[in-house]
C-alpha cells in the first residue's frame, strides 16, 4: 500500500485554524469551548520505597578509620564514592553522604576521614574530588555530632582531591586526642597545613608551617592531574605528651617532599622543624606512633602511589633518644615495590605490620614483626619455585565473581592479596563480627596480633586514570591467618 505523506504547509495551516478556532470559543464562552477544557484526572499517586543496591563492586577504599576508645565503630572512606559507617548489629555498611547533590558531586570524594576518640558521636570528613578543573568546586570539611547521620559543611578555599595521585597517603585529617576541638588537615596544591580550634567550624593556615611539599607525580601533564603538588599528606599527633583537656604538644607531620619528609613540632603547633637524621630520597606514605614504646614508624616510597611505586623502605624512629634504624623486611635492593600500609598493634604495640604495594606479580606481600620491626615474617613464602605456602586464608563467598573463573599458573593464586598503596584492608563492603575490635584506628593502622585475622584485602585489578573510576563500589574480601606465626 502506498504511504501518503502529508504537504508541511498545509499541515501547519490546519492545525493553526483549529488553534485559532479554540480561542475564539473560549473568548466567546461557548458552551462547546467551555466543555472542551473543564475534564480533568487525577491519577493515584503510586508508593515507591527507596532503597540503596548492593553492589559489590570495584573501587577504591583509600582508608578504613576505626574510632579508638568505642569498639566496632568504623568508618570508610572511598575517593568518589561517599563515605560509609560499619554497622556492626547487621554487619553492613550504611552511606552517609548520598544527600549530596549534583551541585556539589564532586564533595563524594573523601579524602580523609577522622573519628573523635573523646566523643566518639563526633565524625569528620575532608571532602573534594579533584584539584584540576574536572571538578569546579573548592573542598570542605564536613562535621557530624551524630556518626554521619547528618553534616554541617565549612568550605574550604582550595580545592582536595579524593581521586587524585597520592590518595592512599595518610590520614591528611586528625584529630587532637587530648583536646578534641583542635583539628589539623594537611592540604595539596600547594596550599600547606590548616587548623581548626573550634571542632572543625571555622579553619586557618598555619603559616609559619616551614614546607608545603614540592612532588608531583608526572610534571608534563597538562591537564593539572598527574602535575598536582601532592602536598602535605598525614598527621600525626603524640598522645603521650599531653592530657586530658590540653593540647598535645608533639605533632609529626609528612611532607610530599623526598629531601624533607617528616616535621615535628613539640610546643601544640607554635613552632616547627624538620626531623634531624631522617632518610631522603623517598616519600613517607604514613607515619604511626607508638606512643607506649617510643616509636615513630615510617612507610616510605619512591613513588606517590597509588599505582606506581619501584623502591621502598621501612624506618623506625626513636621519640625519646632521636634515633633513627631502618628496619626493612627485605633489603632495598630486592624490592621492586614501595612500602604503605603501616600499623601498629595497640594492644601489643611491639607488633607492627606493612605491606608492598605496586607488587603487581606474582601477588601483593604483608609483613608482620612482633619485635618492633627486629624480625619478620611474610604473609606467603615460596617452598620450591613456582609452588607458594600461604600463612592465611581467604574468604570471597560474599563477592565470588573474584576469582573471574581464573585458574592461574603458580605463583600466582585466586583470589590474590593484591594491594595498591592503600595497604592492608583497601576495599571494604564486608568485615566479619570479630573483625572490627576495639583500639584498632583503621586498617592500615589496625591491630594485627594474628596475621591478618580476618583482614580484608584489595579484590581485583582495576585500570588506572581518573576517567576509569564510574560507578565503582567498595569490595572486601577477608584475609586470615590459620594459626600464629613465629617471625622468620
Amino acid at each position: 500500500m502506498p504511504s501518503f505523506r502529508e504537504d508541511p504547509t498545509v499541515r501547519r495551516t490546519r492545525i493553526l485554524t483549529a488553534v485559532l478556532a479554540l480561542a475564539a470559543g473560549l473568548l466567546a464562552g461557548s458552551p462547546s469551548a467551555l466543555a472542551a477544557s473543564t475534564p480533568t484526572t487525577t491519577l493515584a499517586a503510586d508508593t515507591y520505597t527507596w532503597k540503596n543496591a548492593r553492589i559489590d563492586g570495584g573501587g577504591f577504599v583509600p582508608g578504613i578509620v576505626f574510632n579508638r576508645s568505642e569498639k566496632n565503630l568504623a568508618y570508610a572512606r572511598t575517593d568518589i564514592g561517599g563515605a560509609y559507617r560499619w554497622q556492626e548489629s547487621t554487619k553492613t555498611w550504611t552511606p552517609l553522604t548520598d544527600s549530596i547533590g549534583w551541585d556539589r558531586w564532586g564533595h563524594t570524594g573523601v579524602v580523609s576521614l577522622a573519628s573523635d576518640s573523646v566523643d566518639p558521636n563526633k565524625v569528620y570528613a575532608a571532602v573534594g574530588t579533584y584539584t584540576n578543573s574536572w571538578d569546579p568546586g573548592n573542598g570542605a570539611v564536613l562535621r557530624s555530632a551524630d556518626r554521619g547521620a547528618s553534616w554541617q559543611r565549612t568550605d574550604l578555599p582550595f580545592k582536595l582531591g579524593g581521586n587524585m595521585p597520592g590518595r592512599g597517603m595518610g590520614e591528611r585529617l586528625a584529630i587532637d586526642p587530648n583536646q578534641d576541638s583542635v583539628l589539623y588537615l594537611g592540604a595539596p596544591s600547594g596550599k600547606g597545613l590548616w587548623r581548626s580550634t573550634d571542632s572543625g567550624v571555622t579553619w586557618s593556615q598555619v603559616t609559619n608551617f616551614p614546607n608545603v611539599g614540592n612532588y608531583v607525580q608526572d610534571a608534563t601533564d597538562t591537564s593539572g592531574y598527574a602535575s598536582d603538588n601532592q602536598g602535605i599528606v598525614w598527621v600525626t599527633f603524640d598522645e603521650s605528651t599531653g592530657t586530658s583537656g590540653s593540647a598535645t604538644q608533639t605533632i609529626y607531620v609528612g611532607v610530599a617532599d623526598k629531601d624533607n619528609a617528616v616535621y615535628r613540632s613539640t610546643d601544640g603547633g607554635a613552632t616547627w622543624s624538620r626531623l634531624a637524621g631522617q632518610p631522603t630520597g623517598y616519600l613517607a606514605h604514613k607515619g604511626v606512633l607508638d606512643a607506649t614504646n617510643g616509636y615513630l614508624y615510617l612507610a616510605y616510597s619512591d613513588k606517590g602511589g597509588p599505582y606506581d611505586g619501584g623502591k621502598g623502605q621501612l624506618w623506625r624512629y626513636a621519640t625519646r633518644t632521636g634515633t633513627w634504624t631502618n628496619i626493612s623486611p627485605v633489603a632495598e635492593a630486592d624490592t621492586y615495590y614501595g612500602f604503605s600500609g603501616l600499623t601498629v598493634d595497640r594492644q601489643h604495640p611491639g607488633t607492627v605490620m606493612t605491606t608492598a604495594y605496586s607488587s603487581w606479580w606474582p601477588d601483593t606481600q604483608i609483613f608482620r614483626s612482633t619485635d618492633s620491626g627486629g624480625t619478620w615474617t611474610k604473609a606467603w613464602d615460596y617452598t620450591s619455585y613456582p609452588n607458594r605456602s600461604n600463612r592465611y586464608t581467604m574468604d570471597v563467598s560474599s563477592v565470588p565473581w573474584l576469582t573471574f573463573n581464573a585458574n592461574p599458573s603458580p605463583p600466582r593464586a585466586v583470589p590474590q592479596t593484591r594491594l595498591d598503596d592503600r595497604g592492608v584492608g583497601d576495599r571494604p563492603v564486608r568485615l566479619r563480627p570479630d573483625d572490627v575490635r576495639n583500639g584498632r584506628d583503621d586498617l592500615r593502622h589496625r591491630e594485627p596480633h594474628e596475621l591478618g585475622q580476618q583482614q580484608p584485602v584489595h579484590d581485583a585489578a582495576h585500570g588506572p586514570g581518573p576517567g576509569g573510576d564510574g560507578g565503582k563500589r567498595p569490595c572486601l574480601s577477608p584475609l586470615r591467618s590459620p594459626s600464629p606465626q613465629r617471625p622468620r
